[in-house]
């Protein structure tokens, strides 16, 4: 069996190569139209989420938290003078423990002091917690950042850094621990230096959703929300540096696709 092959006319093979080019430009101009439609739908989940937790902790903070510190003062009225009994004790023990329990949830929630004071002081409160005797010494160098970033962006870099101490401190097994954020030609750069054991990062990164590659995967899609990257730099023995770039500009999708 045999195919002719017959030579195109110029003209033909013009018009074909145009059509062809038309066609991909229409199809990557759907693909764009259709990340911009799931990142401004990512987004809009995400600030669901953050309000939610707002809410959630104010309502711990001032009304449960409320509400057990009025029992423990009740209790205290209603106990004869005097040292309490062994189980008024134990009551108000049970009630210390209960309001300090709530209080952290309330904080792990969403710290107040983000909304109340701004992200110099939450990202101060943030490395002074975390800090534990025997642990790592940790760092923060930062300032002028709440001048430059908006409520929704202060909120994402709170996330971020925190969830990348955490990662620091559950993995590194390091001595110290550098927390560092500054702005240059209106990015904002994130680094998180540890001295810890360090490690592959492919092979991290491999590991699916497990350990090291789940908090990753979960700091670079908060990123990318916001237009931002995130890179991991580490080797076994010579610790590790995350470091993340967000645009100070408006990166919503929304604006965007208009």
């Amino acid at each position: 069996m045999s195919v002719d092959l017959l030579p195109m006319d110029p003209k033909q093979l013009g018009d074909h190569l145009l059509q062809l080019r038309q066609e991909q430009e229409r199809l990557f101009s759907r693909l764009q139209r259709g990340e911009l439609q799931s990142r401004r739908l990512a987004r809009s989940v995400w600030r669901v989420q953050e309000d939610e937790r707002r809410r959630l902790a104010r309502e711990l903070h001032d009304g449960l938290g409320q509400t057990l510190t009025a029992i423990r003062h009740r209790i205290e009225q209603i106990a004869p003078h005097g040292t309490p009994p062994a189980a008024v004790e134990e009551a108000l023990q049970l009630c210390d423990l209960a309001i300090s329990e709530t209080r952290a949830l309330a904080r792990n929630l969403r710290p107040q002091i983000l909304d109340d004071l701004g992200l110099q002081a939450a990202l101060q409160w943030l490395t002074r917690t975390a800090a534990v005797d025997g642990g790592p010494q940790i760092s923060l160098d930062a300032s002028g950042l709440d001048n430059v970033l908006d409520g929704e962006l202060r909120t994402l870099v709170f996330r971020v850094a925190q969830e990348a101490l955490n990662n620091a401190l559950k993995h590194a097994q390091a001595q110290t621990i550098v927390l560092r954020l500054f702005e240059r030609a209106r990015m904002l750069h994130i680094l998180v230096v540890d001295d810890g054991v360090g490690c592959d990062t492919a092979a991290a990164l491999a590991q699916g959703s497990q350990g090291l590659s789940s908090g990753l995967s979960s700091m670079r899609e908060r990123v990318r929300l916001f237009g931002g990257q995130l890179q991991m730099i580490s080797a076994p023995g010579e610790g590790a540096q995350i470091r993340i770039s967000l645009p100070l500009v408006d990166a919503d999708p929304a604006s965007s696709a208009s």
